[in-house]
């Protein structure tokens, strides 16, 4: 799973996977991925590459998270995919399809390997008791479905990677 989130020094990318039982975490690419654990009283035993292990506490406050560890907060906030621009983000809109808001997957209207065209309608997503049909940013070929129908997901999260049509 990747996320984005943007704090005092930038965006950032946080990439997570489960491997071996455990959640390991890589933060903007870093070479060394840190193993993180519930530690089953609410916290979360983040370890170091040193070997070292921290406890830390994520509370959830509106659009922000706010992470307690080693004494300070950190204020973590999603980048907003609709006001990008507004937000000092990357400018256009890039090639995958990622919820707008927080939802649920009503229905899918493609499948991987399919042609697509910019606007194309590729899922249908049901949030605060209406139905949005969510469209291709790009024309391309859908490289990847990162939901399941009946799935709720956050604002952010991927739905639709959108590749690039191959060359004629």
């Amino acid at each position: 799973m990747q996320l984005k989130f943007r704090d005092t020094s930038g965006e950032h990318v946080l990439e997570a996977r489960r491997q071996d039982g455990v959640t390991l975490v890589t933060v903007d690419g870093a070479r060394d991925a840190v193993p993180v654990t519930a530690a089953g009283d609410g916290a979360w035993l983040v370890g170091g590459v040193d070997g070292t292990r921290r406890r830390a506490w994520v509370v959830s406050h509106r659009d922000e998270r706010l992470v307690f560890c080693d004494g300070r907060v950190h204020r973590l906030r999603r980048p907003d995919p609709v006001h990008a621009d507004e937000a000092g983000g990357a400018g256009a809109e890039g090639p995958d399809l990622c919820a707008r808001m927080p939802g649920k997957v009503v229905r899918l209207l493609v499948a991987a390997g399919q042609a697509v065209a910019a606007g194309q309608p590729l899922v249908i997503m049901e949030s605060m008791k209406m139905e949005t049909e969510l469209a291709a940013p790009v024309a391309g070929i859908v490289d990847r479905i990162a939901v399941a129908e009946g799935q709720v997901v956050a604002q952010g999260d991927l739905l639709v990677a959108v590749g690039p049509a191959p060359a004629e």
